[in-house]
């Protein structure tokens, strides 16, 4: 609270708006314009479970749109030739040929307001599975 005015926290405010919702004095307001939050690469399953990581965050529609339509040009570009029933995870394309290539690509003719936040780097932690461990 700064002046007797409730502030809001930018450093852990997500874009939610669960906030504005919730807000019993409506000290918060929804803005008329709409952000999005594009998650990448997560993936379920035994093998190789992992959740996805905040790729961008405050992007419009639009650029969310061209960035999944650059994500399906990448994909068939580097899905593996071996790829049983010519399927592949895209998860699994990206950690074979590097993020930093996936991300020229799905930024590729993209143009980005100023509010949008772009990971620099994509780290996935946490548990890994594979054939070799649980032998």
């Amino acid at each position: 609270m700064e002046n007797y005015k409730i502030v809001r926290n930018t450093e852990k405010c997500i874009g939610c708006g669960v906030c504005a919702e919730k807000c019993p004095t409506r000290a918060f307001t929804r803005s008329k314009e709409k952000y999005y939050k594009l998650t990448i690469m997560g993936r379920t399953g035994k093998k190789n479970p992992r959740l996805g990581q905040d790729f961008l965050i405050w992007a419009d529609e639009e650029s969310i749109i061209k960035i999944i339509a650059n994500t399906y040009k990448f994909t068939k570009e580097y899905i593996a030739k071996d790829a049983p029933g010519g399927k592949e995870h895209v998860g699994y394309i990206v950690d074979r040929v590097g993020f930093h290539e996936f991300k020229k690509w799905a930024l590729d003719g993209v143009t980005l307001g100023d509010k949008v936040i772009v990971k620099e780097n994509v780290y996935w932690d946490g548990i890994n599975f594979n054939s070799v461990d649980n032998q």
